[in-house]
């Protein structure tokens, strides 16, 4: 165990308390379509804010008769659709939070039509799908080059987020969990944080997506123990 895992590891000990009642994050297993509207519209808002998008889509796909938890990409762009388009969509649906803060920026709606083409185009279009393509390294590699050509996603952190909703184990190294990490062991990038919690998830036996979830829980000020009945 290096010394960055080893220093992570007591940090994680110390400040999250038993692994056995950490909190499962909840995901959308069977619903690739919540899993991108959630990954996108999660940065740099508060969570709450996106918890009412989702229910928003799905009290609208419920009024139609259907079930967004088995929503594929396929069901969220023929929903796009028909409410006029991305901008339309933003307005029903969404928000119109924008991808960035750079000048015409375009709504975080456009980059959810764009990844939902971009994974439709490489033959993907459930969670299943995701799950199965990934296994592949290549596969998953071109899968991830084309989801960050989407405005407002270059740095990836979507990407694994969305993997993680649809229970792929990895990390979303945010702003929550790299400030966790760097607060333990020193400056480092995203990506060196991710690479740091997956080791200390190896290292301590412990879920790759529990322990992420527990450091963003602990992170934002949330319970990070599951109340166990007496």
């Amino acid at each position: 165990m290096s010394s960055d895992v080893a220093t992570l590891h007591a940090a994680c000990v110390r400040d999250l308390g038993d692994p056995q009642r950490w909190f499962s994050p909840r995901g959308y297993p069977d619903s690739l379509a919540q899993c991108v509207i959630d990954s996108i519209y999660s940065t740099g808002a508060r969570y709450a804010t996106v918890e009412k998008i989702i229910a928003r889509y799905r009290g609208y796909r419920a009024a139609q008769g259907a079930d967004a938890e088995t929503d594929g990409v396929t069901e969220l762009l023929q929903n796009i659709a028909e409410l006029g388009g991305p901008d339309a969509w933003a307005s029903q649906i969404g928000n119109r939070r924008p991808t960035s803060t750079a000048a015409g920026a375009p709504l975080k709606s456009i980059a959810i039509a764009q990844a939902a083409q971009v994974l439709v185009a490489l033959g993907i279009r459930t969670a299943h799908d995701l799950r199965a393509a990934v296994e592949d390294e290549a596969r998953r590699a071109k899968i991830k080059a084309a989801w960050c050509a989407v405005p407002g996603q270059r740095s990836g952190i979507t990407w694994e987020y969305a993997q993680i909703l649809a229970q792929i184990p990895g990390v979303k190294a945010d702003r929550m969990v790299l400030g966790y990490v760097c607060r333990a062991v020193g400056p480092v990038d995203a990506a060196r944080a991710a690479e740091l919690v997956r080791a200390t998830a190896e290292a301590g036996g412990w879920g790759v997506i529990e322990l992420d979830h527990a450091i963003w829980r602990f992170e934002s000020g949330r319970p990070c123990q599951r109340d166990v009945p007496a």
